[in-house]
């Protein structure tokens, strides 16, 4: 049943209370007057035919909004006029509601070294909300919108989809590369089936939180990135920056602003910045195991750079749905993902901002190197905190089957390696 049809059916019974509520009041008025209403005429008649939705005090109002799906507060807009008017002026507050009721009674706030999250999925719009809060006001606070929420809500899918295509990846990579395990433990392809299907869901569940922390890095880089461009082309308009800045010193700038998201919170965690490490040597080892050994087009990983800073995250979801063919057609998904990579790497070359103030040479990839991206950067924060060698993350798949999350950082133990 959904949110929306349990919405209505309060809504009734609401309104069946207050309409007996107001013939029993209206009965003893009748009382009162010794039958000054004629006993033809129904008491329904003569009830007001205010709307009892009206009558709700506002706060109960914003509490039973706050109680909708995300995806069903625009269409209640549509309702009737005195939705519209609670849902737009009481934007912020019934948003602010909706986040309580779903974060235990509190609001997002700036994640420090004391805070701790639980794989609970409970627990994924706290720990995505306090990642991602909502934009600061010019007056002091936060902006609470119906907008703000969509977008968790979508950040929470694009990671939710992705960690499950790769342990979708993960688990058919393990069948075909251990089918003596597959044959002498499952005597049927039913069991086999089943297997599969669960330790995926394991894994699965297991990825998404440290794939928020991945989301947060690709977005916090790519704004970064934006900002810095934005403050060197109001020097360029300053005359204080008489020459394009060249490719060089330009990577040396976006390696600089990598550490700097590195060394503050969540990261400052070196538990976390080790579990989201081993997360994004997963996403890029089978962005590499996916692309056939024989394709002539491919002879570097700069497609990859491209993909995970030129793109949206939502490309890289769309990369694995066309490896997989979910949905439709695989080769139709292939041929639409090439032609919005190729969009994006084509508007980014093309951007007139970045013309004015970065010197633009054809040849030369800024991320030429996936290891440009994250892993060059994390590799020495890890060892100037003395974390490296580090553990494994053990993912208890089976019983007595550990898929194991790792990097060339990590020490050695058994298990099957992902």
């Amino acid at each position: 049943m959904s949110t929306f049809h349990n919405f209505m059916l309060q809504a009734k019974k609401a309104r069946a209370a207050i309409n007996r509520g107001k013939r029993s009041d209206a009965k003893k008025s009748n009382s009162s007057k010794h039958g000054a209403v004629p006993s033809s005429v129904s008491l329904v008649d003569i009830v007001p035919t205010s709307a009892p939705w009206d009558l709700l005090p506002v706060e109960i109002q914003i509490k039973i909004f706050a109680h909708c799906g995300v995806t069903d507060l625009l269409p209640l807009k549509l309702v009737c006029k005195s939705f519209y008017q609670l849902l737009t002026s009481q934007e912020q507050w019934i948003t602010r509601q909706y986040l309580r009721q779903r974060r235990g009674g509190t609001l997002p706030s700036p994640i420090d070294d004391e805070k701790t999250y639980t794989r609970s999925p409970e627990d994924d719009v706290v720990l995505l909300s306090d990642l991602f809060p909502p934009a600061k006001s010019a007056r002091g606070g936060h902006i609470y919108t119906f907008k703000y929420i969509f977008s968790l809500r979508r950040r929470q899918k694009q990671c939710s989809k992705l960690s499950c295509y790769l342990a979708d990846r993960v688990m058919d990579r393990f069948v075909h590369s251990e089918p003596g395990f597959m044959k002498s433990v499952f005597s049927s392809k039913a069991e086999r089936s089943a297997f599969v299907q669960q330790t995926t869901a394991r894994l699965w569940f297991y990825l998404t939180p440290l794939m928020y922390y991945a989301l947060y890095f690709l977005e916090t880089y790519a704004l970064a990135r934006r900002e810095q461009t934005n403050i060197l082309l109001r020097e360029f308009e300053a005359g204080r920056l008489p020459v394009p800045i060249p490719p060089h010193i330009r990577k040396v700038m976006y390696r600089e602003l990598q550490v700097k998201i590195i060394k503050a919170p969540p990261f400052t965690d070196t538990a976390t910045l080790i579990a989201t490490h081993h997360c994004m040597q997963l996403l890029v080892s089978y962005l590499r195991y996916t692309v056939p050994p024989d394709e002539p087009t491919v002879s570097d990983d700069s497609w990859i750079g491209s993909l995970l800073t030129v793109s949206p995250f939502s490309r890289i979801v769309e990369y694995f749905s066309a490896e997989i063919g979910d949905g439709g057609s695989q080769r139709m998904q292939r041929k639409e993902f090439m032609h919005n990579f190729h969009n994006d790497i084509t508007l980014n070359e093309k951007d007139d901002i970045q013309s004015l103030v970065f010197q633009i040479s054809p040849n030369v990839h800024l991320h030429g190197s996936v290891e440009d991206v994250w892993f060059d950067v994390v590799g020495e924060e890890l060892a100037s905190r003395h974390a490296a060698p580090h553990d494994v993350d053990r993912v208890m798949v089976w019983p007595g089957l550990p898929v194991l999350l790792s990097c060339r950082e990590c020490r050695v133990r058994e298990g099957w390696h992902a």
